[in-house]
């Protein structure tokens, strides 16, 4: 009874064991098989895969990809690849497109290191193959060859480099330096000469190199930069701004010799229109203090201390006066402005602006009151000068020595209808004999003026009178003048109006 059981759970078990069997197999054929990935690529023993539809990487085997792109960045296209091997392998396709289906490309290493490129084009897919033996990891060797040859380069180009280059530690010790610094500077030099700033700083310095067996110098800017326990160094050479700057000191100190002697004042305001440069005339013309010109005052400033001592015109609107006064800045900015300021006490001025290189602009004062009285008391005599032959009853008139009449007085303009003062136009000889042939029907007295007004000496005044009508004669005599002038006196004598009256006597 026992041995009938123990069989009996065993062909349970066994049926229960083939029935599993049977569901498995079962689930094997109704479930879909698992794909491998489209197009993955095999594991090689050597070389890594690039996988690309079109221009665009999908998928590939390496451990680094260019420009530190993510191993799953699904952006990467062919011309980036393309530029990261280029450095080693020449001759790579532009496209992808241009490869030919079914044809392998082989592009080996410029160096002939044993690394090559195979290009395998299939419809719209393209395997890129990168071997380099006997590294398992050929992108990994090739990015670091690349590194190595940039480095070399890098090494080659600063070392070519015009300029010093050096490299120290905090202390000041040279740990690298290119050819250009060792053949320019010495290192005690340069330690003793050059100082180290703070961490994380950077720092400019100015040092002159003396040349041996000479008094010449080169100057050097210095450019100093601490980071991570080393200074970085770069130098230029400034000696051409050096000397510039120093011809230039040179020449403002002798501009300001030579300005100190002027009697004209003088400020000049530079681009930013502030007082860059005045003379001593200019203390004595506006007597601004000289601590105030001394600490470059603006523009704005320096007019509003000119009105304020009274060395300028009153404006009539003070709120408009700022606007005056960039209209002033404007003009002398296009060499336009020119003014003469009349001031208290008789005193006057000619200020001028005058625009000057790199935008500045100068102001010229100059005392012209000396002139101006003496242009007055000219004006004043000539006046009087009028005024007294306005007086005259005969009718005198001056031609000068370009035989042009150059002013007459009342009588004549009364007499003849002239007025020379009021026209435009210049009267000649021959237009005022002229006027008087019409006036006066006296042909061989005009003719004999007219000799005499066209020669340049006489021996002796021309005096003649002529009957114009029975009762009416006219008086001419001529007088010469100094600087080759004449005078034309003449003078109407009418008998019957004035019975009393006594013609001259005809010479």
């Amino acid at each position: 009874m026992a041995a009938s059981a123990v069989l009996s759970w065993v062909a349970l078990a066994l049926l229960a064991l083939a029935a599993s069997f049977a569901m498995l197999w079962v689930l094997g054929v109704m479930l879909p098989k698992a794909r491998p990935p489209h197009n993955a690529p095999e594991v090689l023993d050597e070389g890594c895969v690039y996988l690309f539809e079109d221009e665009l990487l999908f998928d590939h085997s390496a451990h680094t990809l260019p420009g530190g792109a993510s191993m799953r960045d699904a952006s990467l296209e062919w011309l980036d690849l393309k530029t990261w091997l280029e450095p080693r392998f020449k001759g790579l396709p532009a496209r992808l497109d241009d490869l030919r289906d079914d044809t392998d490309m082989v592009v080996t290493s410029r160096t002939n290191d044993g690394g090559d490129i195979i290009l395998a084009r299939s419809g719209r897919t393209t395997r890129i193959t990168l071997s380099d033996p006997p590294h398992d990891h050929p992108d990994a060797q090739h990015y670091m060859l690349c590194a190595r040859a940039e480095l070399g380069d890098l090494i080659e180009a600063f070392d070519a480099a015009p300029n010093p280059i050096w490299k120290t530690s905090c202390d000041g010790a040279i740990l690298w330096q290119n050819s250009a610094c060792a053949r320019v500077f010495d290192t005690a030099f340069l330690k003793a000469h050059v100082r180290v700033p703070p961490a994380g700083e950077t720092k400019a310095t100015r040092i002159a190199v003396p040349h041996e067996g000479s008094t010449r110098q080169t100057w050097y800017d210095i450019q100093s930069t601490t980071r991570a326990q080393v200074v970085l160094h770069h130098a230029t050479d400034v000696t051409k701004i050096v000397r510039a700057e120093s011809v230039q000191k040179d020449f403002v100190q002798t501009l300001t010799k030579t300005f100190a002697y002027l009697t004209i004042g003088l400020a000049v305001f530079d681009r930013k229109r502030q007082l860059a440069l005045f003379n001593p005339a200019l203390i004595d013309l506006t007597a601004l203090p000289v601590d105030f010109l001394s600490g470059q005052p603006d523009l704005m400033s320096f007019f509003d201390n000119l009105r304020n001592r009274n060395v300028m015109p009153e404006p009539r609107s003070y709120a408009s006066w700022r606007a005056q006064i960039n209209e002033v800045i404007d003009a002398a900015e296009g060499g336009l402005y020119q003014e003469t300021w009349t001031l208290p006490n008789d005193v006057t001025y000619r200020v001028t602006g005058r625009p000057h290189p790199d935008g500045a602009v100068a102001f010229l004062f100059e005392d012209i009151s000396a002139e101006v009285m003496l242009a007055q008391r000219y004006r004043a005599q000539l006046d009087l000068r009028q005024s007294a032959l306005d007086t005259l009853p005969e009718a005198v008139m001056v031609i000068g020595p370009n035989n042009v009449l150059s002013f007459c007085n009342s009588a004549a303009t009364s007499l003849l209808g002239i007025d020379p003062d009021s026209s435009f136009a210049d009267m000649s000889v021959t237009d005022l004999l002229g006027v008087c042939s019409a006036r006066f029907d006296a042909p061989k007295l005009w003719a004999s003026v007219e000799t005499g007004l066209r020669q340049r000496t006489l021996e002796t005044p021309l005096c003649q009178s002529t009957e114009i009508t029975p009762g009416h004669s006219i008086d001419a005599r001529i007088e010469v003048l100094p600087g080759g002038a004449r005078m034309l006196i003449l003078l109407s004598h009418n008998l019957v109006q004035n019975p009393t009256q006594v013609p001259a006597p005809a010479a």
